[in-house]
């Protein structure tokens, strides 16, 4: 019972019927309004102040424990431009963390040794094991440990390009692959998108006309439109790469939204397909775990890249990361942050009037009314206090970007102030535009 209640706690403050600083009732009157023995709500206590949601001292009563500053978005600007999901306000990650730790057997060694480039072998073993579970069969040995997707994404590029190689991406994309390219000297080039993501005649008609180095797609909920490839796009897309000779980057970030994703796109054409996924959006970003499968024989270059750059990815952080992956954390975290998604969307859904989605995402693309220019309507936006991204930090090529915002619904951290957000952004897309002034 004590955890049912601690639980109920967790669920009060991340709905935002208890806020931060809101004094508890005493012991005994809880116990009394509840009809439990005041023992156990006491020991519902010390689990809520365990878990880090309460705090208090004798005397002057018990609390809901404030926010820490990087997490506080209940006054002030709210940037809805970043793209995260928050965990699971009863999650105790300082216990998570401890006992990963405590319970390492070989600390001195993590702490003391040097890994190779690529990572310890049996950390890329784990890895390999989960990624089993995904639908990719790889070995350890065509594992590279990175920090974080957007670093092995960099490492592959500098492993496979030259400055002027052309890589083909979608219309619409992750901005850090801009940014990749515009540090290598890479050039890009958009390609025609539909419900399933990139229009597999287009890529043909590209390798066709021009020599195509790289194909950077992300074709598990994508980002921004949160579109889904399916399986038989997946295929023709790999016949297609197969035929014309280039390499694939496959971005899966975002796949643990889904209860049972499509295979990868490394499962259709693994000898051309270098796989790169991280544990920053399921689990954690401080965490700066992530991992590339390579095609066989292809793993020591992209290692090198690492060691180049950072020499190699934190052990200790490997650790953590992997022990998660073994002992279900992982999957409980991810599977929490599935069902928080669901239940934004529902919000958006409601307060936007979106069409539903057989397959959501932690962010939301939203086409602007065409009385709308995008600049102007982020610029409203952001003088009301919330930030949204606008098409344009997404585009590719030379054609204008569509008349659209992208959305992260995951940021808030109530599902109450997420709800006051889209209500102000719905009140700004059904008023009249105007000219503002951009700074």
């Amino acid at each position: 019972m004590a955890h049912r209640i601690a639980d109920a706690m967790a669920d009060a403050i991340n709905l935002g019927e208890l806020a931060d600083g809101e004094q508890l009732p005493p012991h005994r009157e809880l116990a009394d309004q509840l009809g439990v023995s005041v023992g156990t709500v006491s020991r519902a206590y010390a689990l809520a102040r365990e878990r880090g949601l309460i705090s208090g001292t004798v005397g002057k009563g018990t609390f809901v424990a404030p926010r820490s500053e990087a997490l506080a978005d209940l006054s002030g600007e709210l940037d809805l431009s970043m793209n995260w999901i928050r965990c699971d306000p009863a999650e105790s990650v300082a216990g998570e963390l401890l006992t990963a730790l405590r319970e390492q057997p070989d600390t001195r060694a993590l702490m003391e040794i040097y890994p190779g480039p690529a990572g310890r072998p049996q950390h890329r073993a784990d890895v390999a094991a989960w990624l089993a579970r995904r639908g990719l069969t790889v070995s350890a040995e065509q594992l590279v440990l990175s920090n974080g997707a957007q670093h092995g994404m960099f490492t592959v590029f500098s492993a496979l390009t030259k400055p002027g190689d052309l890589v083909a991406t979608e219309s619409v994309t992750y901005s850090g692959m801009q940014s990749i390219a515009n540090h290598l000297h890479l050039r890009l080039t958009g390609l025609p998108m539909d419900a399933e993501g990139i229009v597999p005649e287009a890529l043909d008609r590209l390798c066709a006309s021009q020599e195509v180095r790289i194909l950077y797609t992300i074709p598990t909920v994508q980002n921004p439109t949160g579109v889904v490839m399916s399986e038989d796009r997946r295929e023709t897309i790999a016949d297609i790469a197969r035929r014309r000779k280039i390499m694939i980057v496959e971005d899966d970030i975002y796949a643990f939204l889904m209860d049972q994703p499509p295979p990868p796109l490394a499962a259709f054409a693994p000898e051309r397909t270098y796989f790169v996924t991280s544990l920053s959006k399921s689990l954690f970003p401080g965490l700066r775990l992530g991992f590339v499968a390579c095609p066989p024989g292809t793993a020591e270059a992209v290692a090198s890249q690492v060691g180049m750059s950072l020499l190699a990815t934190s052990p200790v952080m490997a650790a953590i990361g992997t022990r998660w992956l073994r002992d279900g954390t992982a999957d409980r975290v991810a599977g929490w942050k599935r069902g928080e998604v669901r239940a934004r969307w529902e919000i958006a859904m409601e307060r936007l009037g979106v069409p539903a989605k057989q397959q959501v995402a932690a962010h939301l693309w939203l086409p602007l009314p065409a009385a709308w220019p995008t600049a102007e309507f982020v610029a409203r936006a952001r003088a009301r206090g919330v930030v949204v991204a606008g098409a344009d930090s997404f585009a590719v090529g030379p054609e204008p970007a569509p008349r659209a915002v992208r959305i992260c619904l995951g940021v808030p951290a109530t599902r109450r102030r997420l709800q006051e957000a889209l209500d102000l952004i719905q009140e700004i897309r059904q008023a009249q535009a105007a000219p503002v002034q951009l700074v």
